[in-house]
């Protein structure tokens, strides 16, 4: 039986106004349109963020469009994204360099040159929106030419034989011309955002391809999460998974501990611009281009012992529907087929940054051949709940002179108020504790919780403090999370 169908054209008015709210960030909508240029075998790339004029400038020294390419490449869509694209090619749906213009500006420029031809288009979402039309404007060789020397202050675009010009302005959504201030303090806070996003978003373009990137005149300088450039970096054994469809390279690196580093600037600079918590975890490449990085995918919460484990995965265009891969290339999931073997490899990582981690000023009980060494005041240990806590070393020399001078009593108050000093230090109260922990505790370890428990609440009140002030300190404390339900009981079945 034969089907009527009806076309139905989208409204350019409504689509493009909802593809303006995909989610871009500054730094991921700039990165984007980066991706074009790279794909084009660009080997300069700059990037002006003109205030004065209020638009965003990027110029490169690629290969170029001839006027159908431009006019393809103008087009919403322009992309299968079911082909078979070439390893150097980093979109995907056709969509990256209009939307990511959308997300921040309503006009957008795009010039091109090649074999000596220039061409020209433009988006102007205020145009679309009068006519409800999907047409793009040209500007005549008149108009062009002057558009080209505005620009020729702080690009070398015009000495370039080839390349293409992106001008995206009237950016409404970087400035608000009624808190013009504000939006002046914003929009250079967004330009050091975006030079840290492309220092490690490109980094091995940069570093492999000797790609040049700069903003307003300044040069990139690349920043690799890895540290390769330390011989107290570690690097684990390299393994190759198979996703489904195409290899899949493991790598992970053990970056060295705070006291291997020459200086405090250098161990800041490892730390990068989320800080060694944010950095922790893996890194997914897709076509050597960083796509997302500093996540566990929910197999593991961050710990501060953790904070040296880096992983580097490389993943193959062609693989995004097994990835997940999202329209801004910012997001991923890690393919069910290579789950399991992704998280024992991170487990193994995290063991050997726990042991760095701990190899200084602290301990691990399991070698406690330098428990009683003077530096070592704290240990690093499971709890029952399953949690990394830090712990005061009970066999320090000092510690233990001390206690051989008091009576029972006094040492009883000394280890209570030592317990304190552990709960609430302040990697303890950082956050790394807060959620609550889903790791089961046997009946044996909840009633030895339970009898240290009750011996702080008596000490407590020997020394006056009353049950509202026990409670509060108790149920602040992130050793005790699990049990927080039961310390009323507790503490007044406690005698």
């Amino acid at each position: 039986m034969a089907k009527k169908t009806h076309e139905k054209t989208p409204h350019a008015k409504m689509l493009l106004v909802a593809l303006r709210s995909v989610g871009y960030t500054n730094e991921a909508a700039i990165a984007d349109i980066l991706d074009n240029s790279i794909a084009g075998s660009a080997t300069e790339i700059e990037l002006y963020f003109d205030w004065d004029n209020r638009r965003i400038v990027i110029a490169d020294n690629g290969l170029g469009m001839d006027y159908q390419q431009l006019m393809d490449a103008m087009e919403i869509g322009s992309a299968d994204p079911n082909e078979m694209r070439p390893s150097e090619d980093l979109g995907r749906f056709g969509l990256g360099m209009k939307t990511a213009a959308f997300s921040m500006a309503k006009n957008l420029l795009v010039i091109s040159k090649k074999d000596s031809v220039v061409s020209n288009a433009e988006w102007n979402l205020d145009t679309v929106a009068f006519e409800d039309k999907w047409e793009i404007a040209e500007y005549d060789d008149s108009e062009i030419s002057v558009i080209l020397e505005s620009v020729n202050t702080y690009t070398q675009y015009s000495s370039w034989g080839q390349g293409t010009l992106i001008i995206i302005s009237d950016l409404d959504r970087l400035i608000d011309e009624e808190n013009i201030e504000k939006s002046k303090k914003n929009f250079y806070k967004v330009i050091r955002k975006i030079k840290s996003h492309i220092a490690i978003t490109f980094h091995r373009f940069i570093e492999e391809d000797e790609l040049m990137i700069s903003v307003n005149g300044n040069v990139i300088k690349p920043w690799n999460p890895f540290w390769i450039k330390s011989p107290s970096t570690m690097e684990l054994s390299r393994e190759e998974l198979f996703d489904g469809k195409n290899d899949v390279i493991v790598e992970p690196y053990i970056l060295p501990h705070k006291n291997k580093f020459s200086s405090e600037d250098e161990y800041k600079d490892a730390a990068g611009i989320k800080d060694w918590r944010g950095h922790q975890g893996f890194y997914v490449y897709r076509n050597r281009r960083l796509l997302m990085y500093g996540t566990w995918f929910g197999k593991f919460r961050k710990e501060p012992a953790y904070n040296l484990a880096r992983i580097k995965l490389d993943m193959n265009a062609d693989s995004d529907f097994e990835w997940d891969i999202d329209i801004k290339k910012s997001r991923a999931m890690l393919p069910v087929s290579i789950e399991e073997q992704i998280t024992q490899i991170a487990y193994l990582a995290i063991e050997r940054s726990v042991a760095v981690y701990n190899s200084r000023g602290t301990y691990n009980r399991k070698n406690t051949a330098n428990n009683t060494s003077l530096k070592y005041v704290w240990e690093q240990r499971k709890n029952i709940s399953g949690n990394y806590m830090f712990y005061l070393n009970k066999k320090h020399p000092m510690l233990l002179k001390l206690l051989t001078q008091m009576d029972e009593n006094m040492q009883k108050e000394l280890k209570t108020y030592l317990s304190l000093v552990e709960s609430y230090s302040p990697i303890m109260l950082s956050g790394v504790m807060e959620k609550e922990d889903d790791n089961v505790v046997s009946d044996e370890d909840k009633q030895r919780d339970i009898l240290n428990i009750q011996e702080k609440i008596r000490i407590y009140r020997m020394l006056q403090y009353d049950d509202t002030e026990i409670y509060d300190t108790l149920y602040d404390s992130p050793e005790y999370l699990y049990i927080r339900k039961d310390l009323k009981k507790i503490i007044e079945e406690t005698k």
